[in-house]
Parts: structure tokens; sequence; C-alpha cells
């Protein structure tokens, strides 16, 4: 039985959702790896609900990056303050 793709080039979803995957895994965590694969894995049947899957992976991974980068300025802020009031002592 063949499913139609709706006129998507069903090519491009996979590779798109498994470089998804793999930078998902590799550098944003388990929720973007997890979404990547999923996009990979419905390449094939749910075209439109691939898409949607690699969207939202790659919006996963942007939070997670600009909440990793907010922590990081936070800490860096934190200790800075705390060294500046260490040192008035």
């Amino acid at each position: 039985m063949t499913v139609p793709n709706s006129g998507y080039d069903i090519e491009k979803l996979k590779k798109n959702a498994l470089i998804a995957t793999i930078v998902g895994f590799l550098c944003g965590g388990a929720i973007p790896g997890v979404l990547g694969l999923l996009g990979y894995l419905k390449a094939d049947q749910e075209p439109e609900t691939a898409k949607k899957f690699t969207k939202w992976a790659w919006i996963a991974f942007a939070i997670m990056w600009a909440l990793a980068i907010i922590f990081i300025i936070i800490y860096v802020v934190f200790i800075v303050a705390m060294v500046g009031t260490a040192s008035t002592y």
C-alpha cells in the first residue's frame, strides 16, 4: 500500500529530521532529539506530522540554548556580586 506524500519531498523531510535528531541529542538535550526522531520516523507515512515534529525539535533546541545562555549570564552576575560583597569586608 502506497501512501500519497501530498507533494512533500520525503527525502528532504527525513534529512532535516535526522539533522534535528543528531544536533538535538548532541547539543540540545533529549527533548529536541526525541522530537527530531519522531519526525524522521513519521516522514514516510505522515509527512505533515513529520514536518511539525521537526519544526518543534528546532524550536525546543533554540529554547534550550536560550535558557542555558540566560542561566550562564545569571550565574556570572551572581558570582561577580558575591566576590564584590566579599571583598568589601
